[in-house]
């Protein structure tokens, strides 16, 4: 079975990650939610362990973490893209993120959320311009997905399907 690891960060539409769970396992993909510290106010932890059967993971735990065959980080906050791409590990999340980076596997997608405002500091388009140097697939297009790259989760799940390696030689 194809594995993943859907990293959440702290926004408001972190709040429905169960909907990406749901539409993830229906493709047949075995979920594991890692959660940044602040992401836990905004995520049912209760639920989303009763779906995936799986603790969610905030920190270093002595449960042993399967290989993923992909990554996809959503919500993607400024604060934690500004952090991975300086290579800034604070939260077990990060921690994770910049080894998955530094290995070049699992492929990671990202899917950035930002404020008009936040989209216009100085730190954030070389933030994610260095992310995609370092490998990682990051989906910014709030041309498309008004007004913060708003994207729905059945489209997360498309780009998903599509990444290179993402279906380890398995359909999807």
């Amino acid at each position: 079975m194809r594995t993943l690891a859907l990293v959440v960060c702290a926004a408001l539409s972190a709040g429905q990650v169960q909907d990406l769970v749901g539409l993830a396992q229906e493709d047949g993909w075995d979920v594991w939610v890692i959660a940044t510290p602040n992401a836990c106010s905004f995520i049912d932890q209760p639920l989303l362990t009763a779906l995936t059967g799986h603790p969610v993971v905030v920190s270093a735990t002595e449960i042993s973490l399967p290989h993923f065959t992909a990554a996809v980080v959503v919500p993607a906050t400024f604060n934690t893209l500004r952090k991975w791409s300086q290579g800034v590990a604070d939260t077990y999340a990060l921690t994770l993120l910049l080894d998955w980076t530094r290995r070049g596997a699992p492929p990671i997608l990202a899917f950035p959320r930002a404020s008009a405002e936040l989209a216009q500091d100085s730190e954030f388009a070389p933030s994610l311009d260095r992310l995609r140097w370092q490998g990682v697939t990051v989906y910014y297009r709030p041309d498309l997905y008004p007004p913060n790259n708003n994207l729905p989760w059945s489209r997360i799940l498309e780009i998903l399907q599509a990444l290179p390696n993402a279906n380890n030689g398995q359909p999807s």
